[in-house]
């Protein structure tokens, strides 16, 4: 949830409504007074929750109360989404229901500040623009009758922006994947023209557009004075990464946040003729570094994000323009040159303060080198609280994780992945890039996984949420001191949808039918789930499977989930579902969330939770059944395994785990397989 302003709107409403809207953050260590705690539940506050949690709850009480549509009004209409239809038809939005408003005394639209056009990507991955599908008209002539479709998405944009106020918008994104109408951010567009100071940019384009590559649709960034947070998803030509410098230059003394993802994109797709092509693109067409001694040109820079953008041949240069002593966050993913990069931190002798660390290197990088640079840096400084690294495999990975001691006492949140080649000709990835489900792979990482060696990666470690692709047997072993340490409260098995879902050759698979973590293909019988002992152990499996989401910001379209829940009943369950699941991951789960398992675990994730839900019909989650945990003592010899019933369940519509899950979306969404986008 996005937090509420701070505006203070006067001593009209009750104290705790008051502050429900304008100053949630103060009622951390505050108690709903006793005449509200009696008038609702709703007021009252779980670990300093605000009184009224959702937006949409603000809504409903709006359209009963005159006073807080007067105080709040404000707040319900400052940030907009704009939905396309679909992936197929990205032209087809509308601005209809807010373009309605203007009839009344104070349209709403004079309240936004913050506007995101948007779509999913989950389908439609490649050649996304309209262009592509307005070729046969551009081939075939004008037909007064027929507008193509790019010209439909800005005509039905433009009387929307047109009715901003000026200078209003702080924030502004355009999450399509196609290319933008210049009558919105174009040389003489309105966002440049009529909201220069937006402090906020985001952009997923259509890059390989050849409309774009062209350049007869430039973007245009070049009087934006006032940027805090850049980011930029699907750049191509010579003029979008111009007019990237151009932003970065006008913006690098106050430039907050900075996430550049270049896809497929290498200097081979230029035209050697249209630029020097001498030294790292980015480093001196982009940036504007120069050779030698470089000063720190984003001084200010909390936030950097890099994925695709090679670091080669300027690793000292770029150390130094970011300034490393100021981030708080930092991401490489699949960036060339992320070593040499790394030791150029290292070298440089800044202090590091970092809370949050991503890197995630390609199968043909220099693993064992890229290894030992993560484990000197991380071992530089303290503080950390996210790590999050994908490896090429094998490769031992024992030492790296040993450097994770340094930051003890602040590292919550881990994810380790690899990735490899599937060599085995039988194999429906063969030659294929897939997840390597065995985290140790060399004999000596092997003999310290036994628990009963002091050197185990994570005895010393207090972690929160672990996110590991791994065969369940060895996933005991690994989380064996959580038995133990009393701290994980999310396990997450990572399976990137790519693998669940077959190669691109094949597309075959359903849910959990690709899940090759040693499973026996054997069905489970009804005896063997427990039926006909707990229904409520038994119940929504794999049954209807039903958009959790709702849209907290003001929206024409309801939002594809994030995440997804089981509303099955009892009587809905499909015992052919549930067979689905692997018998040696269901015995793992119940080992996990068992008396002899992991005491404070609270969600266990399978799946793959990158791109907002792309993988959704995959990824399940799972919590505690808390009625069905016997203990040692409550189990008869005369017990068989399958008489005892399962310790876990699916998490549904309304289960309290729903929060912790909200609460590491970051971590969940860590380290994906792919881009957003394929161009």
């Amino acid at each position: 949830m996005n937090r509420i302003a701070f505006v203070r709107f006067g001593p009209i409403l009750p104290l705790e409504l008051d502050e429900a809207i304008n100053y949630p953050q103060t009622r951390r260590n505050r108690k709903p007074s006793s005449h509200l705690r009696k008038r609702t539940n709703a007021a009252k506050t779980t670990q300093g929750d605000p009184i009224i949690p959702r937006r949409t709850d603000l809504k409903q009480l709006c359209e009963v109360s005159k006073t807080l549509y007067d105080a709040s009004i404000s707040k319900l209409y400052e940030n907009l989404d704009v939905w396309a239809e679909d992936e197929w038809h990205l032209e087809k939005v509308s601005g209809g229901p807010f373009l309605r408003t203007r009839s009344k005394a104070a349209s709403l639209l004079d309240y936004v500040k913050a506007i995101q056009v948007r779509s999913c990507f989950h389908h439609v991955l490649k050649e996304r623009c309209l262009h592509y599908k307005d070729v046969g008209f551009y081939m075939e002539g004008t037909d007064s009758a027929r507008q193509p479709r790019f010209e439909k998405l800005a005509t039905s944009l433009m009387p929307l922006f047109d009715q901003l106020r000026e200078e209003s918008l702080r924030s502004f994104s355009w999450e399509m994947g196609t290319c933008i109408p210049s009558q919105i951010m174009g040389e003489l567009g309105c966002i440049q023209n009529k909201q220069s100071s937006v402090e906020t940019i985001s952009l997923i384009t259509g890059g390989s557009c050849s409309i774009n590559t062209a350049s007869d649709n430039s973007i245009d960034l070049s009087l934006f004075y006032s940027l805090r947070d850049i980011s930029w998803t699907g750049l191509r030509s010579l003029q979008e990464f111009g007019t990237l410098s151009c932003a970065l230059k006008n913006n690098s003394k106050h430039l907050k946040k900075l996430r550049l993802d270049f896809v497929n994109w290498s200097e081979e797709d230029l035209d050697e003729d249209e630029y020097d092509n001498a030294g790292n693109f980015f480093a001196i067409q982009v940036l504007k570094l120069v050779a030698g001694p470089c000063e720190i040109m984003f001084p200010a820079l909390a936030t950097l994000s890099l994925s695709a953008v090679s670091l080669e041949n300027m690793g000292k240069g770029l150390a130094h323009a970011f300034n490393l002593s100021r981030l708080s966050s930092l991401t490489l993913r699949h960036c060339p040159g992320s070593e040499e990069f790394l030791n150029a931190v290292i070298d440089s002798g800044q202090t590091i303060q970092l809370s949050s660390l991503e890197v995630a290197c390609g199968l043909y990088d220099d693993d064992v080198a890229l290894c030992a640079a993560l484990s000197t840096l991380i071992k530089s400084f303290q503080g950390l609280r996210d790590l999050f690294i994908t490896l090429p495999a094998p490769v031992p990975t024992l030492g790296l994780r040993r450097s994770m001691a340094h930051h003890k006492s602040t590292l919550a949140r881990f994810v380790c992945r690899e990735r490899t080649i599937d060599h085995d000709e039988n194999s429906l990835f063969f030659e294929e890039e897939i997840d390597l489900l065995d985290l140790s792979p060399t004999p000596g990482d092997r003999v310290e996984l036994d628990p009963s060696e002091s050197y185990h990666p994570f005895a010393a470690l207090n972690l929160e949420c672990i996110g590991l692709g791994s065969t369940p047997q060895l996933l005991k072993s690994v989380l064996l001191p959580f038995t133990e340490i009393l701290t994980l409260k999310i396990l997450h098995i990572r399976k990137s949808g790519i693998d669940m879902e077959g190669p691109p050759r094949t597309w075959r698979g359903t849910l959990l039918q690709n899940w090759d973590m040693d499973s026996d293909d054997d069905g489970i019988a009804d005896e063997d789930l427990g039926a006909g002992t707990d229904s409520d152990v038994i119940m929504a499996w794999n049954g209807v499977l039903e958009d959790r989401s709702s849209n907290e910001r003001t929206s024409n379209r309801r939002r594809h989930p994030r995440f997804t829940y089981s509303t099955a009943s009892a009587n809905s369950f499909n015992i052919c579902e549930m067979s689905r699941l692997p018998p040696k991951l269901r015995k793992f789960a119940n080992w996990a969330f068992g008396p002899d398992g992991l005491p404070m675990l609270e969600v266990l994730a399978f799946g793959d939770f990158s791109h907002d839900g792309r993988f959704h019909n995959h990824n399940r989650f799972y919590c505690r059944h808390t009625r069905s945990i016997r203990t040692p003592g409550n189990v008869t010899l005369q017990q068989s395994e399958h008489e005892r019933v399962l310790t876990f369940r699916p998490i549904r519509k309304n289960d309290k785990e729903w929060d912790l899950i909200d609460r590491n979306k970051k971590f969940l969404e860590a380290c994906p397989t792919n881009s957003i986008i394929y161009d």
